[in-house]
């Protein structure tokens, strides 16, 4: 049957759905407020005085690295626990449990007495954080309909962004009240526990995912969902509904023809390249500074001369500035063949790293204010050319999964947040001990990884830009690949051009997964693994 020619522009889901899918995104709230909350912690006086970590401790450097780099260990391992499971044990309780770790987590990091256990509990929190980057959007991506995930997942990046935010004006907040009383620092951390625990709040009215139940052997507890949720007074009768479902069932008997174990990605050169490309891509996005600047901001600021209100202040500027510029690259980010937009990338933020080095190396510990105010001036600018260039860019390419396959697409999210986490893992513990001992000088190992990673992005990084499924299949050499997909019937046309109700129903079939193509991800796939936003 033919569908009408404005079959597109329906709204295939009832309206509470919305509602739904705004409480799930709490948890997204959560993941941002307890990521960025460490920035203006660390800025704080009082906790500095109240943990010892002042220039006379010879530990400061490495103790204040270990409170990073632990939160990404924690990531690395929720990630990786929650592939598990996710899988066993569903989508929703995922959320739930990730949600109830971070109350816990959160709170005893308020509690803190020592610097250890604020340490321990960081890492409990990055555990949760990991396994919320992941469920999260997981839950969104296979419980929506097709036609409604560029608006949900909207709704994903911005709850993500505004956690952010509150995170980073709460700690310029809680800087000025009471003053002097040496708690400052306890509140902004117990704040984290609001976010998941309104998450939990809403659990009872939130469904488990279709797929999953599918998957589980359980069609009719599926069904009952999809019905109840994607049929609209468009479509009284809820045919799209059951479409939708039946391409559902469709793809998981794909996909479950097909091998998806973790030794096929090492075992099999086309997959191999393939996951080597999304770790190595990450690796040097990574490598260019950005959790540097994101994570020590006031830090920074304040070796430029700053007082501890100025330095927060300028950090709650950087979160508006990446906002910024992530608004700007949805603009660009599908005009420009991938991997040539990522080596430019590359390039053009080494430009102002090397500014701010010069910046550093000649004013640090001068009254020349307008020198100093100039090395303000390239950390924004630096934001900004990353948010543009690299930030959504970089996150299409491997985490929206266009150069995985569908069966293996939740592996190969897997991977890249892992790697997310142990890159960051390294950036964040030498960080504060570069600058203690070679100051300036650490900018020019990012300048060094920044031309050395453009080079390699240019050359070797095939470009995925509206490329279909077969069509990537055959720039790694997977011939076979291309006729399993030729036989199901779901090859040819590129989904990011896809206006008719054909290429939605091909969305619907081929695009269900644990991460969907860059036309479902939109601002939400700019926030996931980028430590700004």
């Amino acid at each position: 049957m033919e569908a009408p020619k404005d079959e597109k522009t329906r709204s295939h889901f009832q309206k509470r759905l919305v509602l739904i899918v705004f409480g799930v995104c709490w948890g997204s709230v959560s993941f941002g407020f307890a990521s960025a909350i460490i920035a203006t912690t660390l800025g704080q006086p009082s906790f500095r005085t109240y943990m010892n970590l002042t220039t006379t401790n010879p530990n400061t450097a490495k103790i204040t690295g270990a409170m990073n780099s632990l939160f990404y260990a924690g990531g690395f391992f929720g990630s990786v626990f929650n592939a598990w499971y996710a899988d066993r044990f569903g989508r929703k309780t995922s959320i739930m449990t990730a949600c109830v770790i971070m109350v816990i987590a959160a709170a005893l990091c308020a509690g803190s007495v020592h610097v250890a256990m604020f340490i321990v509990f960081r890492f409990c929190t990055g555990w949760s954080c990991l396994m919320l980057l992941i469920s999260v959007p997981l839950w969104i991506m296979e419980v929506v309909p097709p036609g409604g995930r560029g608006v949900f997942g909207n709704i994903h990046g911005l709850m993500a962004v505004f956690g952010y935010l509150v995170a980073s004006y709460v700690g310029v907040g809680f800087f000025y009240y009471q003053h002097g009383s040496g708690n400052q620092w306890r509140a902004p951390l117990a704040f984290v526990c609001l976010p998941p625990l309104i998450t939990l709040a809403f659990m009872p009215w939130v469904p488990e995912s279709p797929r999953w139940l599918l998957v589980k052997g359980q069609p009719e507890r599926a069904w009952k969902i999809v019905e109840d949720l994607h049929r609209s007074a468009d479509d009284p009768e809820g045919d799209y509904a059951k479409e939708e479902f039946q391409q559902m069932q469709r793809q998981i008997e794909l996909d479950s023809r097909l091998d998806s174990s973790w030794k096929i990605l090492v075992t099999r050169p086309s997959y191999r390249k393939r996951a080597y490309i999304a770790c190595s891509l990450l690796t040097f996005i990574y490598s260019s500074g950005t959790l540097t600047v994101s994570n020590y901001g006031p830090t920074l600021f304040a070796e430029l001369g700053y007082k501890p209100a100025q330095t927060l202040q300028f950090q709650a500027g950087i979160i508006l500035c990446s906002i910024s510029a992530l608004c700007i690259s949805l603009f660009v980010v599908d005009r420009i063949p991938r991997n040539i937009i990522l080596s430019v990338g590359m390039i053009a933020v080494a430009v102002p790293l090397a500014g701010e080095a010069a910046m550093t190396s000649l004013y640090v510990g001068t009254t020349n204010k307008s020198g100093l105010a100039a090395g303000v001036a390239f950390l924004y600018i630096y934001i900004f050319l990353y948010g543009i260039f690299l930030d959504g860019p970089g996150y299409f390419y491997v985490s929206a999964s266009e150069i995985f396959p569908t069966h293996l697409r939740s592996k190969g999210a897997t991977l890249c947040v892992a790697s997310y986490s142990l890159i960051n893992i390294m950036w964040t513990q030498v960080s504060p001990i570069a600058f203690r001992t070679i100051h300036w000088k650490f900018y020019m190992v990012f300048i060094c990884c920044c031309v050395v990673s453009s080079i390699i992005m240019y050359l070797y990084f095939p470009d995925t830009l509206g490329k279909p499924l077969e069509e990537i299949a055959r720039i790694f050499g997977d011939d076979d690949l291309v006729a399993h997909y030729e036989r199901a019937g779901i090859a040819g046309g590129s989904v990011a051009d896809g206006s008719e109700h054909e290429k939605e129903k091909q969305v619907t079939t081929v695009e269900d997964s644990e991460y969907s193509l860059k036309k479902h991800l939109t601002p939400e796939g700019l926030r996931h693994i980028s430590p700004l936003v």
